[in-house]
């Protein structure tokens, strides 16, 4: 087994200000395909619902993308996870580190 890290980014797909989706769900999707695949960089995707507290004090439901990223660097991730937020207008996503330990087979 491998010593590696995971980490797992969710970004909603409602603009924090219009509370409607701007840049649909597949349009990310594409983005984000195309960004990890140009760098071949390890990752999954996986849509799904999410609820969440706005700062204002609103709770939202909303489409969600939850990006697995496996083996890259705090650095890239805290990058993408700012870029994703702003090409997004989002409030803020989220993103979660783990220790991992990868094999093959």
């Amino acid at each position: 087994m491998q010593s590696s890290v995971e980490y797992q980014i969710y970004i909603g797909c409602k603009d924090v200000f219009l509370q409607d989706e701007v840049v649909t769900k597949e349009a990310l999707t594409d983005l984000v395909v195309n960004f990890f695949t140009s760098r071949e960089i390890d990752f999954s995707l996986v849509p799904a619902k999410g609820g969440f507290l706005h700062e204002d004090g609103r709770y939202a439901v909303e489409d969600t993308l939850c990006i697995n990223v496996i083996g890259s660097s705090d650095d890239d991730i805290i990058k993408l996870g700012k870029s994703l937020s702003m090409i997004m207008n989002q409030e803020s996503v989220l993103i979660a580190k783990n220790d991992l330990q990868t094999q093959f087979q």
